[in-house]
């Protein structure tokens, strides 16, 4: 039996710097997107149970890759000019574009990321050299197609 479930062949993950693609950062494994949430819960006396509210804290991501070429020192230079306010107002944003077999295309996009730690993994002789890029921001923006 055939199914319309979606798979990462047909997700593509797009890292723009100034409205101006990241072409080299292709090579990614797996991306991972959070919305956050905050649970909040007061108990009152007189009361049998506590109420319960929440309080959206951001979005969360992270992606790990391999690089074919040395053309992704200028993204992580832009990243760290852009932490020591070299260059403050520098956008990055990241969107995840789903392509699922009914046709329709949804996004999860990303504004004015903010980004952690990134690492740079060389683990084994046979293996390739991996790059996890993490971070956050204030909000996503899904759309649906």
């Amino acid at each position: 039996m055939s199914t319309d479930r979606i798979r990462g062949q047909e997700t593509s993950i797009l890292v723009t710097r100034g409205g101006d693609l990241e072409a080299t950062l292709t090579d990614i494994q797996g991306f991972n997107l959070e919305l956050e949430f905050e649970l909040k819960s007061q108990g009152y006396l007189g009361e049998k149970t506590e109420r319960k509210d929440y309080i959206f804290k951001g979005v969360k991501f992270d992606f790990e890759m391999h690089t074919h070429s040395q053309d992704w020192i200028p993204f992580v230079v832009a990243v760290q000019d852009k932490a020591k306010r070299n260059t403050p107002t520098i956008v990055f944003t990241i969107a995840a574009i789903l392509q699922y077999p009914d046709g329709t295309t949804p996004d999860a996009t990303l504004t004015d990321v903010s980004f952690g730690a990134l690492p740079i993994n060389i683990s084994a002789r046979a293996e390739y050299v991996k790059h996890k890029i993490q971070g956050e921001c204030e909000d996503v923006q899904l759309t649906r197609t």
